[in-house]
């Protein structure tokens, strides 16, 4: 047997039109109405609908450029009393404290939720299980020496005079060393400036090593904050003077300077008055 043809939807009535415009109390077009009823009514034909409503008075029209949009006539929807809008009023009122609980729980529950996807997996926790044990071992090999009960021998613990004494020797050590890194740099570049190279050569012969992974690791580490070994601003902002002694100037240089200082010297001596002469 032929398959059944699926029933075709019975086409919206003038009624049913109208109902749906009161519902949504909204203006429309005739597409609009048509597209909004999922096509119930055909294009072609909703045009003819709302006008034949809009002839009955139950909707009104407006012209709107190149097409007509249709509104549910206001004067026939019912007026609330008093007492309605009031109830309607405090419905509102406990609807909006209502929504607003469930938001803060909704956000309260997506706190929850990521804090749990934040945990480590199953799958991964025998990984940090593991990595904490290592972790706890290590930190207590490092602590046993400072325990009385532990066969190895103890170690004893640095006072706070020490420690500040030792701090301050290190900040004292590290400046000389900035200092001459800073030296050399400045010389290098002078150097490079004016055509000399530096090879390795040259390095092992003034034992100069160059800084590894691990010391530029260290320096930019923790261990090395600048308010630890932080110099003060007048020397930060100190420029270097260049190392190449001033040049002599030559002798004609010298003589035009002795000239324009004589000149000068003539010029700011006072002039002499003029002697009157005698009436015979």
């Amino acid at each position: 047997m032929p398959p059944k043809k699926e029933p075709k939807e019975k086409q919206i009535k003038g009624d049913e039109a109208d109902e749906y415009l009161k519902s949504v109390n909204r203006p429309y077009a005739s597409t609009d109405v048509s597209a909004n009823l999922k096509n119930k009514v055909p294009k072609a034909a909703a045009q003819k609908v709302m006008q034949a409503l809009a002839d009955r008075g139950e909707i009104t029209l407006k012209p709107y450029g190149k097409q007509t949009i249709f509104v549910y006539n206001q004067d026939n929807l019912p007026v609330m009393s008093a007492e309605d809008m009031a109830t309607l009023d405090e419905e509102l009122k406990s609807a909006q404290d209502s929504l607003k609980e469930q938001r803060e729980q909704l956000k309260e529950l997506e706190r929850n939720l990521a804090a749990v996807e934040a945990l480590p997996k199953t799958q991964a926790l025998p990984i940090a299980i593991k990595e904490i044990e290592e972790q706890n071992a290590m930190t207590l090999r490092t602590l046993a020496p400072y325990r009385k009960n532990c066969d190895e021998p103890q170690v004893r613990p640095l006072t706070p005079e020490e420690i500040k004494q030792i701090d301050a020797e290190f900040v004292k050590w590290r400046k000389q060393w900035v200092d001459r890194r800073r030296m050399y740099k400045i010389i290098t570049d002078q150097w490079a400036e004016s055509g000399v190279g530096i090879d390795a050569e040259w390095r092992d012969c003034q034992g100069i090593t160059e800084d590894d992974d691990e010391a530029i690791a260290l320096e930019t580490g923790e261990f090395c904050k600048p308010q630890v070994t932080a110099r003060s601003n007048a020397k930060s902002k100190a420029k270097a003077k260049p190392l190449t002694p001033p040049s002599r100037p030559s002798s004609a240089a010298t003589a035009v300077s002795k000239r324009s200082l004589s000149d000068t010297a003539s010029s700011q001596e006072p002039a002499k008055p003029k002697k009157k002469a005698k009436k015979a």
